[in-house]
């Protein structure tokens, strides 16, 4: 059972270096797919400053692939030797 979707919701808005008007976006909760094949969704935070009329509106995000060079070591023997203190 993964994640299939992240639901992203608005939950403010700021102005950009532009003075543009852009949103600021949380993940409220996932999709994740059970044994049968169906789609089950997860309700993690509820954005009350995201409300309108009465409602929120969500995005499904498809999970993105962690590069490399984010990766964290496994285990301690993994780090870096040099210590630079």
């Amino acid at each position: 059972m993964g994640i299939k979707y992240y639901l992203k919701a608005p939950v403010s808005e700021y102005a950009d270096k532009a003075g543009e008007p852009k949103k600021r976006y949380q993940t409220i909760g996932i999709v994740t797919e059970t044994k049968k094949g169906d789609l089950m969704f997860k309700l993690e935070l509820i954005p009350l400053l995201g409300l309108k009329e009465g409602a929120i509106w969500g995005y499904l995000n498809i999970p993105e692939e962690k590069t490399e060079g984010n990766a964290k070591p496994a285990n301690l023997a993994d780090l870096e030797s040099d210590i630079p203190f």
